[in-house]
């Protein structure tokens, strides 16, 4: 690589490095966050260790990542937190340089790095506190762990890593099941697709295979052994109907429960009577309003039409050419005679990561966002081949035809844009410079912040708040806070009056609701008669009004002679 090339690669990894960390630099509002993956480590950083929180049902889900964030938290630092999430897009970018460089050269590596950081998706979770990037990471660890295996197969430790990848996958999130089921399949096929005698090698494959899954599933087991000593499903809440499992309802009597029993209670009856979710193909018809055929060919708009937070568009942007440059490899790379084996690989892993994960789940952008770092490598090695025919063909004194390089403009433009875009959306100046308080930041982007704040303040140290209809986003609650419509609803259905209600929830321990107000509204109008009336009673008598702001109410319970 020329000094000159170098320097253009050095100061595009800089700027788009400085670029994240300015969007990363403001307080964290993204809804996940603030529902489990900063909320459950803020939790476990007060209470000084790991405990069940049945009625965060996130809380059962794999947290490897999650733990990392407890150490920024425990330093007073949430914005940090952003940038360990975004460590582990640099991890990734560095493992797909390191893999192409060591193919087709150093050029096409630093390239590939490029292309992979740049990507709309892999932007928003950048500057985002989610553990998807970790889950990119380690699966793209494993995937090419194994890779590198099959050209070696006497090299065990190539596959052991792989596992060990594997595994920390799988403790990072629940999705990482299917690229585990994929992987799983791929060590012994693959394994014997390279041998002469495949009858004799049978064996052998097993053997690999199995060893894969057993050292994914040691690694993943800590929270598998969790899940089921706490609910007897090792994978819970999945698969409820296979392992007929959920939180343990207490068999004390109503009147005996403190508010996290109730809650527990509460949570395993809304469970075993849940209806039965709907299929992904249904959700798109009843919910989506799409045609069959229109959503049979979600596994190709993925790529040009998604849409940050609207779940119809995948919430989540891809780019077109992620899909077009692996495709003309395809058709390119057996006539070059290029790395067939290798292109298969991560060609069928994305394929089936897309189909399965489409046949199982309504599709999100970030449920597959582990066929990413795959389709970069073969984006390059698809810009390699085109750049080696052209040259052949069109000759230039450039190591880079023209052609190829507006190749790579094309792909990088739209990236430009959404990055900008987003830049606007985030508004991260005026934080970062002060002129905007960290309170107001966040006031701007979660309305229900001033409602939360004044909670904090007011609620008494042994008081409690009962949270209904905020998203379950609980994170900037210092005051005790437990949030589940359904507890609101068991008590209004089961008390005899409004001041029912009231003893109930005192009894409990709650001296405040939080409510989002038109959400609560649209409740009690679709609830009988009976239950209208005993919430109005409860309201108009019980409760205390103590603020409203943005559609968001603060309330007092307030008990007869009070």
């Amino acid at each position: 690589m020329s000094i000159k090339t170098k320097t253009l690669f050095v100061v595009a990894y800089l700027l788009h490095f400085l670029w994240i960390i300015l969007l990363a630099t403001v307080p964290p509002v993204s809804r996940d966050a603030l529902t489990h993956h900063l909320a459950v480590p803020k939790l476990w950083v007060e209470r000084g260790g790991i405990y069940e929180m049945p009625e965060i049902i996130f809380s059962y889900y794999p947290q490897f990542v999650d733990l990392l964030y407890t150490i920024p938290l425990a330093l007073g630092n949430d914005i940090a937190a952003k940038y360990v999430h975004f460590t582990f897009a640099l991890l990734t970018a560095l493992i797909i340089v390191l893999f192409v460089r060591r193919r087709i050269g150093p050029v096409w590596g630093a390239l590939a790095g490029l292309l992979f950081l740049t990507i709309p998706l892999i932007v928003k979770l950048s500057v985002t506190v989610y553990v998807d990037l970790g889950l990119i990471f380690f699966t793209t660890a494993a995937l090419f762990g194994i890779v590198t295996w099959l050209e070696d197969t006497s090299n065990t430790k190539w596959l052991v890593l792989a596992a060990v990848c594997s595994g920390l996958a799988l403790s990072t999130k629940y999705s990482a099941i299917i690229s585990f089921l994929v992987l799983s399949l791929f060590v012994p096929f693959f394994f014997l697709n390279g041998r002469e005698n495949k009858e004799a090698e049978q064996l052998n494959a097993v053997k690999f295979g199995v060893l894969f899954v057993t050292v994914s599933l040691l690694v993943f087991s800590p929270w598998l052994i969790r899940n089921y000593s706490l609910t007897g499903n090792p994978i819970y809440p999945l698969q409820q109907g296979l392992f007929a499992a959920q939180p343990a309802a207490t068999s004390q009597a109503d009147e005996d429960l403190d508010s996290e029993s109730h809650a527990r209670q509460v949570l395993a009856e809304e469970m075993q009577n849940a209806p039965k979710p709907l299929g992904p193909l249904l959700i798109r018809k009843l919910v989506h309003e799409e045609s069959l055929p229109y959503t049979l060919l979600i596994p190709l708009r993925l790529f040009y039409e998604g849409q940050d937070d609207d779940p119809k568009y995948f919430d989540g942007r891809l780019n077109l050419l992620l899909l077009l440059l692996p495709l003309a490899l395809l058709f390119t790379a057996r006539k070059q005679n290029f790395r067939h084996r290798e292109i298969a690989i991560f060609a069928y892993y994305a394929l089936l990561v897309v189909l399965l994960t489409f046949l199982t789940k309504d599709m999100r952008a970030r449920w597959i966002s582990s066929i990413i770092p795959p389709l970069v490598v073969l984006s390059t090695y698809s810009l390699y081949v085109i750049n080696k025919w052209l040259l052949q063909r069109f000759p230039v004194n450039l190591a880079a035809h023209p052609g190829t390089v507006a190749l790579v403009f094309l792909y990088l433009l739209p990236n430009v844009i959404y990055s900008h875009g987003l830049y606007k959306k985030i508004d991260p100046l005026p934080y970062v410079t002060g002129t905007v308080s960290r309170e107001e930041y966040i006031q701007i982007h979660r309305p229900e912040y001033a409602a939360i704040a004044l909670a904090n303040e007011v609620v008494p140290a042994d008081g409690k708040v009962l949270g209904l209809y905020l998203g379950n986003r609980r994170y900037y609650f210092s005051a005790d806070a437990i949030l589940l419509n359904s507890v609101f609803i068991s008590i209004a259905e089961n008390a005899d009056s409004g001041e029912g209600i009231a003893e109930t929830l005192t009894r409990l321990g709650y001296t405040h609701l939080l409510i989002r107000n038109d959400l609560f509204d649209q409740w009690v109008s679709n609830a009988d008669e009976a239950i209208q009336a005993r919430v109005a009673d409860f309201a108009g008598n019980r409760l205390k009004l103590l603020v409203i702001e943005e559609g968001y109410g603060l309330y007092e319970v307030v008990l007869p002679g009070a």
